[in-house]
């Protein structure tokens, strides 16, 4: 089958969102018939969190995501649905799965390297292998066309089809640039035993949200890792010279205000989550909660824009030291706000805390 023209396929609209994967999931579920909210998304995968990446080799980074491994298999469980996760090191083998899936006019729901992929003008060492979109058009000969999000703007950002080659997307999925390699990865779904999330899947997700804030395995996770960020940025300046640190400071802007983070850090989104749970469930306290979480959202933003203008600034230490205070302000705040919702409701009642 060959096509002269490249259009998307039917019920694949391009969709406005906050970040790539739950974009990416926004649309399949609606290809499918069964709409979600980017938010309830990242709500039922228990994906909002915080982690302050910083490992030899790569770049220093804040991260306003958690469960990595099993946030797919969350939002399944709870949704009656299944999501494979699938990967292959053959990038031949990858490009004729995808092909096969697209001569029957079905989307497919990717991975890739987004310093790669056409689109995105960015600086030549920049590499993110877990960048997730949706290919949902082909033209029968060497190029598809992806539907994703604009990664500039911060907070809601604008949804777009851009044509790629066959050549151009399998070097962006093959790609082995650290961090996060791609790995060829593409998502199957089957959403026959679909529900919406109920109670108890609101619940479970919020409980599992609860413990890795509260309860994390290592210091550099949840509300121990925000405490964690604010000792470690006073020490920056001894660490780094000058360039580096304007550098990393000014990663810490996008990664909270501006990389795919719907603002704050994620918190914003997760702050229409509960507020969406709350009227699932009828329960007041999720809506009390959903407000202190968008008050730490606020926080994360005062903190990014600290450092929006960090390779011009002369104020640096300064700002340094306002950004620990309100890391230290944001900890206290979440671990407040938690604390609170477990011990309060029988839902999430834990023994421990």
């Amino acid at each position: 089958m060959h096509y002269e023209e490249l259009h998307p396929f039917p019920n694949c609209p391009v969709l406005d969102g906050c970040h790539c994967q739950t974009n990416s999931l926004a649309k399949m579920f609606r290809y499918y018939n069964h709409p979600l909210s980017e938010d309830m998304l990242l709500g039922i995968g228990s994906g909002m969190g915080y982690r302050l990446w910083f490992h030899r080799g790569i770049r220093p980074f804040t991260d306003g995501r958690i469960n990595l491994d099993n946030f797919f298999t969350d939002i399944a469980k709870r949704t009656g649905i299944t999501i494979r996760v699938k990967c292959t090191p053959n990038r031949k083998k990858a490009e004729s799965i995808l092909l096969n899936k697209l001569l029957k006019q079905k989307p497919v729901m990717i991975s890739g390297d987004l310093g790669l992929l056409p689109w995105f003008a960015m600086q030549e060492d920049y590499h993110f292998g877990l960048h997730t979109f949706v290919i949902c058009g082909y033209n029968g000969i060497n190029t598809v066309l992806a539907s994703d999000i604009e990664q500039k703007a911060g907070k809601l950002k604008k949804g777009f089809y851009h044509p790629i080659s066959l050549k151009q997307l399998a070097e962006a999925r093959d790609s082995h640039h650290q961090p996060f390699l791609p790995r060829n990865r593409y998502f199957e779904f089957d959403f026959s035993n679909f529900h919406y999330p109920r109670k108890e899947d609101i619940y479970d997700s919020i409980k599992q949200t609860i413990d890795q804030l509260l309860n994390p395995p290592i210091r550099t996770i949840g509300v121990q890792g925000l405490r964690y960020t604010a000792r470690q940025l006073l020490r920056w300046p001894e660490m780094f010279s000058d360039k580096l640190l304007r550098t990393y400071l000014f990663h810490f802007y996008t990664f909270i205000e501006v990389g795919g983070t719907g603002g704050g850090c994620f918190r914003y989104m997760y702050a229409r989550f509960l507020k969406e749970a709350e009227l699932i469930t009828g329960d007041a306290a999720l809506g009390e909660a959903s407000a202190q979480m968008n008050e730490a959202g606020k926080l994360f933003t005062e903190a990014g824009l600290l450092f929006k203008d960090a390779y011009k600034v002369k104020d640096l230490p300064d700002r340094i030291e306002r950004a620990a205070l309100l890391f230290n302000r944001i900890a206290e705040l979440e671990q407040s706000t938690f604390h609170k919702i477990a011990v309060i409701d029988k839902h999430l009642l834990y023994n421990d805390i």
